[in-house]
């Protein structure tokens, strides 16, 4: 396994992966930001929108916030590729400069495309930030690159799934482990505020939301584990906070659903916190 992660300051601290992987299996899981991933050497295969799909060298996967997915190297090939993890904010602004007018967020329609020159141009860009030399190119590349994605892949017409539309059940429960997090929730806590049974409940949450909910649970600690170790607080006091009931069990869940260590992750974040300093 290896793997690179470092932040682009000026678009954000939009964070960038580089990464090679042969047995590394990432389980069902959601992003807080967009997935944007091309892939330069193997294939990836994961799940998505209730299919699996396969990504060869130049596909682009697509992943919108929120969206469960999976991804594994498929044979015993390495599994290679750049991945860049945009918010919201940076794409709707992109949207808003590319239409000359205020957007809704735009999301992607298809989890996986192929367009080898916008392929070649993501890469490009990842390349020349990665490196962190010639800046104007590099941050001229990325915009270009970015903007020609949306142009050609996104969609303003697709929304994630409203509140309305989830059983008040689910909705309930989600907004339940959302607040309580950090603390040791039950599946009859969850069933007694929802007012279904535990097996009921069990069935439509997996159903709706497509995990379980002591995995969506997992994830929802894992990304505020993340926002805490950007931050610069210490891996011990991240892990308390989130609810692990120790390190090696907060630092086994962020792996797996991550793919790098929480040191490395709050190594790279303090670097980030540094250059901002230095810059003011």
């Amino acid at each position: 396994m290896q793997v690179k992660l470092w932040y682009a300051p000026e678009y954000r601290n939009l964070a960038l992966l580089r990464a090679s992987y042969t047995t590394h299996v990432f389980p069902r899981h959601w992003n807080e930001t967009c997935v944007i991933q091309v892939v330069t050497h193997g294939v990836n295969e994961f799940y998505c929108r209730n299919a699996t799909h396969t990504a060869r060298p130049g596909g682009i996967v697509l992943i919108n916030p929120h969206e469960i997915h999976t991804g594994s190297a498929q044979g015993n090939v390495p599994l290679v590729y750049r991945t860049f993890y945009p918010d919201g904010e940076l794409l709707a602004d992109l949207a808003d400069q590319l239409a000359d007018r205020p957007c809704v967020t735009p999301l992607f329609s298809s989890p996986l495309v192929w367009d080898p020159p916008l392929a070649r141009l993501l890469v490009e860009a990842h390349r020349l930030c990665e490196e962190g030399t010639e800046k104007l190119t590099s941050q001229s590349l990325t915009l270009s690159a970015l903007s020609l994605l949306l142009r050609r892949h996104a969609t303003q017409k697709l929304h994630p799934l409203s509140p309305q539309r989830e059983p008040l059940a689910v909705r309930c429960a989600k907004e339940y482990l959302v607040e309580h997090f950090n603390h040791n929730v039950s599946l009859d806590d969850l069933a007694r505020i929802s007012h279904l049974s535990p097996f009921h409940l069990l069935r439509v949450f997996r159903n709706t939301v497509g995990l379980p909910p002591h995995e969506y649970l997992i994830n929802l600690r894992i990304e505020r584990a993340k926002l805490l170790l950007k931050k610069g607080h210490a891996i011990a006091q991240v892990a308390c906070h989130t609810g692990f009931t120790d390190q090696s069990h907060f630092h086994r869940q962020f792996k797996r659903l991550v793919g790098v260590t929480p040191g490395l992750y709050l190594k790279k974040s303090k670097i980030v916190q540094e250059n901002l300093v230095l810059s003011r």
